[in-house]
């Protein structure tokens, strides 16, 4: 009766063939009544080969292991269930949500949707073995220019911007220290750089140091990779050490922490009061000695009242907080990265670009750049794949289609300039001088008053040096091109 219900409902089974997951159905025995097209492919049966068989046979798993099986017997849903099996001589990872179904002849059954995460499982886990392999290498790099076998340093990150150098500071001084750093951003102003900077000017430099993205994994994966699981936690499980466990040591970088689910981060605050990790399946408690560095790409009010980062372990985590500005708020930087960038793709591409014409430069300063300085670079990046190899000058048909069509993308909210910091809570890492308020919106404006401080600086060193750029640019400690460029936006002649 219940192969009738499939046999004989085509309309069903088209919707079930155009799903992206595999789609079982198993009657009160856990025999294999339907798969869809995308459980064919993943396994390696057709519907025809599988049908009429139990889930026992074709894949060796019992009641136990089985999410259709313990559903079948139990007729209690499972939700967000970890299988790891063998088919067809391949290994095979999958998030399952089972459910039990009553059939019209009044017999019982269960229909489980299981997503195939295992490619994506084995691409984390070759991620961080290849950079465990990668920031050990310490040779000469092939290409001038080019990062290969180490982490970035301080001396990486680029920019003269007040805001910068503040941030920057600060971010070394944390560096020498075992405290939580939480770092904070716009997607695309260098946190991972940032990381990366503050591990290498640590006392674990020469440790492990692993970064990984808590938005890219699913919650039932994370948790296993961060803690570690014994043999037998979910179906298949085998023996494994989490993240926590082999930057031992060293540092460990959680991105985007505000993308990990409330429940692992339960478990995580607990790791951080404790110092100690339980494998998934495990009763064994395992000391670690591993700095946490996380960062997030809103602002940490916004998260905790979205409920994206527990309160509890903000606080812990941001024991020392790092604002790192947005591309836009230091945009006297914007010529100087450029230029930076022209350098390091002339070595790694062979051209010989030496300048941007007029009006690409007065186009890059004048754009906000809601991508900040990972959209500049990639900028650059096309642009010098569009020059010839005898030009040495980018021009404005050498940039992206869509900044030369003037598209605008939305801007999120995390400024240094709107922060609205709780108060007793968490002190703000750049401290702001004393400025009158804005009578429209009674904020501080912190970046005007940086601008007129700059421009006074500038005015002055001018002066010392009677108007010898040269020497003015050395003693302000940034190039005479960046010098010529300030002058010029603030009307300095």
């Amino acid at each position: 009766m219940e192969r009738d219900f499939f046999s004989s409902n085509t309309v069903l089974r088209e919707i079930f063939d155009h799903l992206s997951d595999a789609v079982y159905f198993v009657d009160h025995q856990g025999i294999i009544l339907y798969m869809n097209k995308a459980a064919e492919k993943l396994d390696g049966y057709t519907l025809q080969q599988a049908e009429g068989h139990t889930v026992t046979e074709l894949y060796g798993l019992d009641t136990v292991q089985s999410p259709l099986l313990r559903v079948t017997a139990s007729k209690e849903p499972l939700y967000d269930h970890t299988l790891r099996y063998d088919v067809n001589n391949r290994e095979v990872y999958k998030i399952c949500n089972t459910f039990p179904i009553e059939f019209p002849d009044g017999t019982w059954g269960a229909f489980s949707i299981q997503k195939d995460v295992t490619k994506l499982k084995e691409t984390i886990e070759k991620n961080i073995e290849l950079q465990k392999k990668f920031f050990k290498y310490h040779e000469e790099t092939p290409v001038k220019g080019e990062k290969e076998g180490k982490l970035f340093t301080f001396n990486d990150i680029i920019g003269d911007h007040p805001l910068l150098q503040e941030c920057k500071n600060l971010a070394y001084n944390a560096a020498q220290s075992d405290a939580p750093i939480f770092l904070c951003g716009r997607t695309g102003t260098g946190k991972e750089l940032f990381a990366q900077s503050i591990h290498s000017a640590s006392k674990r430099k020469n440790e492990t140091f692993l970064a990984i993205n808590c938005a890219a994994i699913p919650e039932t994966l994370l948790e296993g990779l961060l803690f570690g699981t014994e043999k037998g936690v979910f179906t298949g499980a085998i023996e494994r050490k989490g993240l926590f466990e082999q930057a031992d040591g060293g540092t460990l970088f959680l991105d985007e922490i505000n993308s990990m689910p409330l429940s692992s981060q339960s478990k995580l605050l607990r790791v951080i009061e404790d110092k100690y990790v339980t494998p998934l399946g495990s009763k064994e408690k395992i000391k670690i000695n591993t700095r946490i560095i996380s960062s997030c790409n809103v602002f940490p009010r916004e998260a905790i009242k979205k409920q994206q980062i527990r309160e509890d372990l903000f606080y812990r985590l941001a024991v020392i907080n790092i604002l790192i500005p947005s591309l836009e708020e230091r945009k006297s930087d914007v010529f100087l990265l450029a230029n930076h960038f022209i350098s390091q793709y002339n070595a790694k591409y062979g051209k010989k670009v030496q300048s941007m014409d007029d009006e690409v430069t007065n186009f890059i300063m004048d754009y906000p750049w809601p991508g900040n300085v990972r959209q500049l670079k990639y900028s650059i990046e096309c642009a010098m794949n569009l020059v010839n190899d005898d030009e040495v000058t980018i021009k404005k048909q050498h940039l992206p289609f869509y900044l030369k069509e003037g598209l605008e993308y939305g801007h999120d909210s995390l400024t240094l300039s709107n922060l609205d910091l709780p108060a007793g809570k968490l002190n703000p890492p750049i401290p702001a001088p004393e400025m009158p308020k804005d009578n429209a919106s009674g904020e501080v404006n912190i970046l005007s008053s940086i601008r007129q401080n700059e421009k006074e600086k500038i005015i002055a060193a001018l002066i010392k040096n009677q108007g010898h750029i040269t020497n003015s640019a050395q003693e302000l400690g940034v190039s005479r091109q960046t010098l010529v460029y300030r002058m010029k936006k603030y009307g300095i002649k």
